[in-house]
């Protein structure tokens, strides 16, 4: 009927209602925790081998003897470039012109018909070697085998060298060429750069831009200037690579007193002595080698892989670690049981009526070194004052130090356990074995540490 109020209706509870209402809410409050909290994963220890390399391009430094042009003129070599010279070997002839060339030519090839043979066996070694590698694509590589056999043709024994020099002394005379000498023994390599004279501790980081690098090489019938350095003798088998280091392989080499090379021009492998200095806002590093310094005399830029000693051990994601302080004990502080074997600490207790006596406690030791041993705090309590089993001294626990270590869950709640790492390389690190309240192989550990607390319950 008009202007009739119509009576809402109300809703009458009950406690099957409410009951209802509240594991509602509270299935409701679970799903919404579930879809929001962070989850923990666990991560199951395994046992690996880790290496840390580094890929750097070095720069060659040896120990040489620099020779340089006595006057401009054409120079003839009479070794093989990579090869050995004794000390006063003769090395090359200069003359002015370039005709004296064809005289000493002329000489060599007679002494050949009277029996100086020529090396074919070497010819044929340098022809052999060449075809391995040759590419159409590197066809500029022929000019280089041509210098090489030309070289080689000329390289005589030094007692026909001599032969030579004075056969074409009398026919032209002493002062149409000049000839050089070794001022010591070693290998010879042909050619001048923008490095000649530097030193290691003279290399800065620009010289590591190979666009700014300049080179000259040299090879028979070339005309030089003087002054000019046209031949270079290692005058021994020390040799230094110098490469570019950044912050993290700085830290990583600075305790390294050697490490092992490979040049990965051939994957051949040497041990270097290793020195790192940090120059103004650069890292370098000085590798000291006494091999190979033949093989690779012609080089100045090498790329090498440095490689630190190899770690095994138990392989865990860095994720998974976490740090703890813990009280730091001195060693002299644990005391024996009756048997000798069980380890404990004594504790001065002081009681209301101020007398002191000392009780014995069994505190889980996390980790020890040399001189100390490490206790968990919550473990202690504070203001604990140890007694010295061979004296009368004490000790007032409360210097602190930092531990890193994982939760492990095969108990079901994360248990804080010590590691000790070895070494660490994309992402991962190695950590020692069978250490005191460690983990072992297969346990379960929480890969995110942030993800949980300590003790707290997993399942």
């Amino acid at each position: 009927m008009a202007g009739k109020r119509q009576q809402k209706r109300r809703i009458r509870w009950n406690i099957g209602m409410i009951v209802f209402l509240v594991i509602f809410i509270y299935v409701m409050i679970n799903i919404i925790s579930y879809f929001t909290k962070e989850k923990l994963t666990v991560y199951r220890v395994t046992k690996d081998e880790m290496t840390t390399t580094f890929s750097l391009t070095g720069i060659a430094l040896r120990d040489e003897s620099l020779l340089k042009a006595s006057q401009n003129g054409y120079i003839t070599y009479y070794v093989e470039e990579g090869k050995r010279v004794k000390k006063k070997g003769t090395l090359y002839i200069l003359d002015k012109d370039g005709k004296v060339q064809e005289t000493f030519a002329d000489q060599a090839q007679a002494l050949r018909g009277k029996g100086e043979t020529l090396d074919n066996e070497e010819v044929q070694k340098k022809i052999s070697e060449f075809y391995s590698i040759y590419s159409d694509s590197q066809f500029s590589d022929v000019y280089d085998l041509k210098y090489d056999l030309k070289n080689t043709i000329l390289n005589l024994s030094e007692n026909s060298i001599q032969e030579v020099i004075d056969a074409v002394s009398k026919k032209l005379g002493e002062d149409a060429f000049s000839t050089e000498t070794s001022p010591a023994s070693g290998a010879v390599a042909f050619y001048s750069d923008s490095f000649d004279g530097k030193s290691a501790d003279d290399i800065t980081e620009s010289d590591f831009d190979q666009g700014t690098y300049r080179v000259t090489r040299y090879n028979s019938s070339d005309q030089v200037k003087k002054n000019n350095v046209v031949c270079r003798v290692a005058k021994s088998e020390n040799w230094t690579v110098v490469v570019p280091l950044d912050k993290s392989q700085y830290d990583l080499l600075k305790d390294q007193d050697s490490v092992t090379v490979k040049f990965q021009a051939d994957q051949k492998t040497a041990a270097a002595e290793l020195e790192v200095k940090k120059k103004g806002n650069s890292y370098y590093g000085y590798l000291s080698l006494d091999d190979y310094v033949a093989q690779y005399l012609d080089v100045r830029y090498l790329d090498i892989d440095i490689t630190l000693d190899s770690h095994e051990g138990l392989k865990i994601p860095n994720s998974a670690i976490v740090k703890k302080k813990f009280y730091q004990v001195p060693l002299e502080y644990i005391s024996k049981g009756n048997d000798g074997q069980e380890e404990g600490f004594s504790v001065r207790i002081t009681d209301d009526n101020g007398e002191v006596k000392v009780e014995q406690k069994d505190y889980t030791i996390y980790s020890r070194t040399e001189k100390y041993c490490y206790l968990d705090p919550e473990e202690v309590g504070e203001n604990v004052v140890l007694q010295s089993m061979d004296s009368n001294d004490t000790y007032l626990v409360e210097k602190m130090k930092t531990l890193e270590g994982v939760y492990c869950t095969n108990q079901g709640y994360a248990d804080f356990r010590v590691i000790q790492k070895t070494a660490q390389k994309d992402g991962y690190s190695i950590v020692e074995e069978g250490t005191s309240h460690g983990i072992s192989l297969y346990d379960f550990i929480v890969l995110d540490s942030s993800t949980i607390d300590e003790n707290q319950i997993i399942y």
